[in-house]
């Protein structure tokens, strides 16, 4: 399903698929981030196959779950549901307040569009490790970030505190 996020600067539409998208997974826990999306991408200029941006909103717009973290921190791992790739969490750790959007988007080259490939409230970080998109710098990102457990959807049997990358 292909919905209307907004148009960049420069009068590029942008659309998200609410249903497939890493965006989606993101909107369906926060509706308002489309909101925020449509109000970034109007102040910004896009080209190219592929924009990743971390947009300054000026103001508090919500909490970064993904933190730092302590060899004292209690630390585990699992994937989440309809997920294939192992997440890094901390149990009883805080969310930061913070201004950072962060979008990525890949141009439709059938209409000249963009979709809005995934959005999230925080900076941006590398992929997580284990993932198709895995990066150089993701295992060490990860091996000193957790994401924050509030309440995800876990599958249970995957919870380990061995790190499975």
């Amino acid at each position: 399903m292909r919905h209307p996020v907004g148009n960049s600067q420069n009068g590029i539409a942008i659309y998200v698929d609410l249903i497939h998208s890493d965006a989606a997974k993101h909107i369906s826990r926060q509706p308002y981030l489309l909101g925020l999306a449509g109000e970034a991408l109007r102040q910004t200029t896009l080209q190219g196959p592929e924009a990743i941006l971390e947009y300054n909103m000026g103001r508090t717009i919500g909490y970064n779950f993904v933190v730092n973290t302590k060899a004292t921190d209690n630390i585990f791992y699992a994937q989440l549901v309809r997920e294939k790739t192992y997440t890094r969490f901390v149990k009883n750790g805080q969310p930061d307040s913070t201004q950072y959007l962060t979008l990525i988007l890949r141009r439709n080259e059938d209409d000249n569009t963009y979709e809005l490939h995934d959005a999230w409230i925080g900076h941006l970080c590398p992929p997580q490790p284990g993932s198709t998109n895995e990066t150089s710098e993701s295992r060490q990102y990860w091996a000193n970030h957790a994401f924050v457990l509030d309440n995800q959807p876990l599958q249970m049997r995957t919870v380990t505190r061995v790190c499975p990358y």
